[in-house]
């Protein structure tokens, strides 16, 4: 099965509050994140919402990195997408994960764009994985 790309759905529990709410420590973390999976960064936009909260993304040249995050909560939403057989995103999963200080970590891989025989294009799930993160 040949996919152009591959997408991970991730779900961060228990990272720190702090860390979730500082706009310039989710961009460095997300530069970080990009760089850990060999991907090549083109732009990058964040914004902090009051009284807390981030959104942001890092557009690659493999396509992006996306997170919002919920302070209150300690939850950060993440989509790691890359295309290319030189990047790894769940490298950057796993540095996101590290760098939040996240205590449990649920993630959902998505095979995409696998060609069909009628021109059209598809996806397929293709890793579930729900994982405690050990490190505190």
């Amino acid at each position: 099965m040949k996919a152009l790309g591959t997408h991970i759905v991730c779900e961060l529990s228990g990272c720190s509050p702090e860390l979730l709410t500082d706009v310039d420590a989710v961009r460095e973390m997300m530069i970080g994140a990009a760089k850990a999976s060999r991907a090549t960064i083109m732009e990058v936009a964040f914004h902090r919402f009051h009284p807390q909260g981030v959104s942001g993304v890092v557009v690659l040249a493999e396509s992006h990195i996306s997170i919002h995050t919920w302070p209150e909560t300690g939850y950060a939403a993440m989509d790691f997408y890359t295309c290319g057989d030189h990047t790894d995103p769940w490298l950057a999963c796993e540095f996101a994960a590290s760098a939040l200080g996240a205590k449990s970590v649920q993630s959902t891989e998505v095979k995409r764009g696998i060609a069909q025989s009628n021109g059209r294009y598809t996806h397929v799930v293709t890793h579930e994985h729900d994982a405690a993160v050990l490190s505190a």
